[in-house]
Formats: structure tokens, C-alpha cells, sequence
């Protein structure tokens, strides 16, 4: 039997004690490692290299929202789930965007929890039926593929948070009119921010840039 190994993000000792509890009966699920700040969940995440995130939204020393790319590009094979008591349907969208793979909240059931847990694990996306947004965060989070390669070039870090999220909606095969209506901007304006990650990364087209990201991923299923 394969360990599921998890991180939980929480600023709330009880929370993460009774997280742990609830989890040691589990016998395919390890907890790896806890983090009381979004600070030190980074650096937990980069030291265990966790299958799953169990993210809070709301932590000190960081965004935790802000900080989602920085998980994944540390540890591209984490699954991050977040697990919060907050519902806005801003944070629900962004999260998706930012390559959340669940996003639960907090007063869910401890079987359901756990059967989460393991559909993400599995590549699937879990997210809680009653959440405004919810459904919007599936199909976002279903059109990015759950893991993305390492960045094949040091400049990705030049790249604005903006401009990292629409490089991997390239990455994922979505046209320009989609990037624009996925994050509520502009066709020209998407264009300006792709003339900007071309420059960045020294690349001329689309495909060499999502390549940047997905080194694996084959050219051909990428929208030109």
C-alpha cells in the first residue's frame, strides 16, 4: 500500500493536533510535516516533498493565496487542498487558478476529509458541493494538469505572479480569449503580458515558453 504523505498548513495548534489524530488511524496516509505560518509551510513543503497540502488561507508571515505557485514550483508533484472556513468565491477562483487541487471547508466530516485526501492523490479534484463558486473551481482546476515539471530555466523567476498564471493557462492549452475570460481580462491585454514572458524567458512563441514549465508536456496539444 502506497503512504499517502501530507503537510497541514494551519495557524491553529488544537486544529493540527486533532488533524494528526484523526489521520494516525489512517494506514495509507502519513503525516510528514505541520506548519503554523505560511513561512515555514514553504519550507516544510520544500524539506518533505508532501503528496498532499492541507492549506489554510488565512496564516501569518505570508499569503498563503499569494504563496500557491511557490509550493508547487518547490514540490510540483504536491497536491494542494485547502482546507479553510472561508467561502468567498474570490478566494474560491483564485486558488483554482493557482493550481489548488480541493478546496473543502472546515466543518467538513472526518470520512469525507479522508476520501478527499485520496481522490486528490489520485489526480482527481475535490471540492465542497456547497461553496459558491464551486463548480467553477472544478472545471478551472480539471483544465490544469496536476503536475507540472520543474522550470527548465532560472528566468521563470523574473515572471510577475500574473504573468506565471497566464503562462501556465498557456501551458494548459487555453487560447487567448480563454486566458482573458478565465482571469477577467482583456485579449489585448493578455497579449501584452505574453509579449512580456516572451521577452522574460528569450523565447518567440508560446509553445517554447509553456515548455519552460512543462518539459514533458508535447507541443502539439498547445494552442497557437
Amino acid at each position: 500500500m502506497d503512504l499517502i504523505k501530507v503537510v497541514i498548513a494551519d495557524d491553529h495548534v488544537l486544529f493540527r493536533e486533532g488533524l494528526k489524530r484523526v489521520m494516525a488511524v489512517e494506514k495509507d496516509i502519513l503525516v510528514v510535516g505541520e506548519a503554523a505560518n505560511t513561512a515555514e509551510a514553504i519550507d516544510v513543503v520544500a524539506r518533505t516533498r508532501p503528496d498532499i497540502l492541507l492549506l489554510d488561507l488565512k496564516m501569518p508571515k505570508g499569503d498563503p493565496v499569494e504563496s500557491l505557485f511557490k509550493f508547487t514550483e518547490t514540490s510540483p508533484a504536491t497536491q494542494v487542498m485547502i482546507l479553510t472556513a472561508f467561502s468567498e468565491k474570490e478566494n474560491v477562483l483564485t486558488t483554482a487558478r493557482r493550481r489548488a487541487r480541493g478546496y473543502i471547508l472546515k466543518g467538513i466530516a472526518v470520512p469525507t476529509l479522508i476520501q478527499a485526501i485520496r481522490k486528490v492523490k489520485e489526480g482527481d479534484v475535490w471540492v465542497d458541493p456547497e461553496l459558491p463558486g464551486g463548480d467553477d473551481f472544478a472545471r478551472i482546476a480539471k483544465s490544469i494538469p496536476p503536475e507540472f515539471g520543474p522550470p527548465a530555466n532560472h528566468a521563470i523567476g523574473s515572471l510577475t505572479p500574473r504573468e506565471l498564471e497566464i503562462l501556465r493557462l498557456v501551458a494548459a492549452g487555453l487560447s487567448n480569449e480563454e486566458i482573458g475570460k478565465r482571469i477577467l481580462i482583456s485579449q489585448k491585454t493578455v497579449k501584452t503580458h505574453l509579449t512580456n514572458i516572451f521577452n522574460k524567458l528569450q523565447v518567440n512563441n508560446r509553445i517554447k515558453a509553456a515548455l519552460l514549465v512543462m518539459p514533458n508536456r508535447k507541443s502539439s496539444g498547445i494552442t497557437k
